[in-house]
């Protein structure tokens, strides 16, 4: 059985002639095997720390503006020095001691052992050149813009790719020093077809996150920094990497995806362009209530909050079925977060302020069965708003000293004027009905008999008017994204990628789709001149 013997480095004899001076290799040789290995590694290391120090000092010299770039540098100093120091040790071995039984064996360590050193410092190299693009392209403290996105995105996945590749060569370079790794990668190589397909439907599912990973880092669909909506999850892209995306939720959760999902589902991108959203409040009112009253509400809410940007704000009656209006209030806000939170208050002022301004608009489900229908057997009848003239009987009117309001005949349901001889009196339950819920003309601008009747300072006619009832505020304990430190955190974890990020979409955006319309522009312009003067003074 024979042991299998590292290959000899046939070229080191050149190299050594080639790089080390004469006067060098006569010292070292000179001074006896283990004499002259001492005083080759005491060379060694010099050489190494001064050639260590000079590229340092140099390399920062030149991005003396980037502390971040320097912080790279110094991280380069130690592999460096590591694999110069070895390098000249296996030089001092060969020049010492090169006829020597275990030579060949030391020289095969120590050369595991730079090749080890050298990848080491690749890697810590490949990070001074992220660091100094990055540096160009993005500002140290830039926090709130947060520019140059996509370009970090794309760096990161590059420095992955490249570390993965040092490592593999590394690890090559050390295996074919064998012969038999030699002959084996030979072979491999002849059929490297079938072992590609093998190894093709062996690492499918790692392979199609991979390149989707990739995908994901030079097409722009998303980058670090967006805020999107995947399966109803609103998350904020925290990190992208060759196989997954990190998505953190606003409660501290992190989902995690791989990345082809991203390449084959389509989600939401809140920050694809800006961070600029619209949002809905949708209430369940009831048909009484007053519009433009619960306009005005809103308007002067928001004028008095720094959450909505100014810009749009709208409320419309979308539905008015099943008994029930539904009231939709549409507001714009800067961003996601700040979205969310005038949401809320929006919807708590609203209704808070018909609570307490209009109890009679809050949704209610009537039904009213006549005593005279229910003694009779015959079907029931469902009624609802005024049914004529009250005429309560004394004894139910005990402790209700209020004026029953007077409808007009057209707002009778059967028809009979109020008094009129020949007209139905009510029953005691729609009697009771009218007590309680009072006319139907309560909504804004249509007072009933009875308030109009009533005296300045009494009755329903002394109600707050709409300016008594404080206005929501937004604050700490009241909402999720603005109001404390901790919510102004979050919320500027959600404002998006930055504005420089949204400018470059865009502009990558028109000049994709600028090019065949510039062309009909130009053509329609030069048909028409003077009409596209008009609309471009307009």
């Amino acid at each position: 059985m024979t042991t299998e013997e590292p290959v000899p480095d046939e070229d080191l004899n050149t190299i050594v002639d080639d790089t080390v001076p004469e006067g060098v290799q006569s010292l070292v040789s000179g001074a006896g095997p283990v004499l002259g290995i001492f005083l080759g590694v005491g060379i060694a290391l010099l050489v190494a720390l001064a050639i260590t120090v000079v590229s340092s000092l140099a390399m920062k010299q030149i991005f003396r503006r980037s502390s971040e770039v320097k912080r790279a540098i110094n991280r380069t100093r130690l592999p460096l020095f590591f694999a110069l120091t070895l390098i000249g040790t296996r030089v001092t071995l060969r020049l010492a001691a090169g006829d020597a039984a275990w030579y060949s064996w030391l020289a095969f360590i120590l050369f595991i052992v730079i090749v080890i050193g050298i990848a080491w410092w690749a890697m810590r190299v490949v990070g001074v050149v992220e660091a100094a693009v990055l540096a160009r392209y993005t500002g140290e403290n830039d926090i709130d813009d947060r520019r140059g996105r996509r370009l970090q995105t794309q760096v990161s996945l590059i420095r992955r790719i490249l570390a993965a590749i040092i490592i593999t060569v590394a690890f090559a370079a050390v295996l074919l020093n064998f012969e038999s790794v030699r002959a084996l990668g030979a072979g491999l190589l002849a059929s490297a077809g079938v072992v590609s397909v093998v190894a093709g439907l062996a690492m499918q599912s790692t392979l199609t996150n991979v390149f989707a990973g990739i995908q994901l880092a030079f097409t722009d669909s998303i980058r670090v920094g967006d805020v999107v909506v995947v399966e109803d999850t609103f998350a904020t892209v925290e990190d992208i990497t060759l196989s997954a995306v990190v998505l953190k939720v606003w409660d501290e959760r992190r989902v995690i995806y791989p990345s082809s999902y991203f390449v084959a589902t389509p989600f939401e991108n809140w920050t694809r362009v800006g961070t600029e959203l619209m949002g809905t409040v949708e209430l369940d009112v009831d048909w009484r209530v007053p519009m433009d009253e619960l306009r005005g509400r809103l308007k002067r809410l928001l004028d008095s909050t720094e959450l909505w940007d100014g810009k749009d704000y709208s409320m419309q009656v979308t539905e008015a079925t099943g008994g029930m209006v539904k009231a939709r209030v549409v507001v714009s806000a800067r961003n996601s977060g700040e979205l969310w939170d005038l949401r809320c208050l929006v919807r708590e002022d609203l209704v808070n302020y018909l609570r307490a301004e209009h109890p009679y608009a809050v949704l209610t489900q009537r039904m009213l069965v006549s005593h005279e229908e229910a003694l009779t057997g015959g079907p029931y009848q469902v009624r609802t708003g005024q049914f004529g003239t009250v005429e309560e009987p004394a004894e139910s009117r005990i402790g209700d000293t209020r004026e029953q309001p007077q409808v007009p005949a057209a707002d009778s349901r059967d028809g009979a004027r109020p008094g009129a001889a020949g007209g139905r009196r009510p029953s005691p339950e729609e009697q009771e009905f009218i007590r309680r819920y009072g006319s139907s003309a309560e909504s804004a601008g249509h007072p009933s008999a009875a308030e109009e009747s009533e005296a300045p300072g009494e009755g329903p006619a002394a109600a707050p008017a709409s300016s008594e009832t404080p206005l929501t505020q937004a604050g700490e304990g009241a909402s999720v994204f603005t109001g404390s430190i901790t919510a102004v955190e979050r919320n500027r974890e959600f404002s998006g990628p930055g504005e420089g990020a949204y400018r470059e979409r865009r502009e990558r955006q028109e000049e994709h789709d600028g090019g065949d319309e510039a062309d009909e522009e130009e053509s329609e312009s030069q048909e028409n001149a003077p009409r596209s003067r008009e609309v471009g003074d307009d």
